[in-house]
């Protein structure tokens, strides 16, 4: 993992959403654990790879022929602020809170997710340049 490369991407994403970017944190799905975060929380990384967890083994067991597995969720409070949830790759998750106060559902959706994933990914498959 180039984590340098990654906190770059987060902060970049951070600068896209003008201000809007609560939190984020990027973390390993089997421990729940962040490896780069701005003003993480590692309590509500535990608590929703938990959640992403239990509605992916619910969804499989519902018989209702949804697809296995999903690849992000998002939920929106009443207060205005929207979680996402990203599966990266096999073995990292990322949060984001936004505030759509300030960041638009569409400015995240459409513009500052798409272009995040592939650097993310990328990021996370690769070794930091010596």
């Amino acid at each position: 993992m180039n984590l340098r490369a990654v906190n770059q991407i987060l902060k970049e994403v951070e600068g896209e959403l003008l201000g809007g970017l609560r939190s984020t944190d990027l973390f390993n799905k089997a421990s729940g654990m962040s490896v780069a975060h701005i003003r993480g929380n590692p309590k509500a990384c535990a608590l929703f790879n938990f959640l992403s967890e239990r509605i992916r083994d619910t969804t499989r067991k519902s018989a209702m022929g949804l697809p296995d597995n999903f690849t992000q969720f998002m939920l929106q409070f009443e207060s205005g602020e929207l979680l996402f949830m990203i599966d990266v790759n096999d073995k990292y998750r990322w949060g984001m809170l936004i505030d759509a106060n300030k960041a638009s559902l569409g400015m995240a959706v459409s513009v500052v997710i798409p272009e995040a994933l592939p650097k993310l990914k990328a990021a996370l498959s690769s070794r930091r340049a010596r």
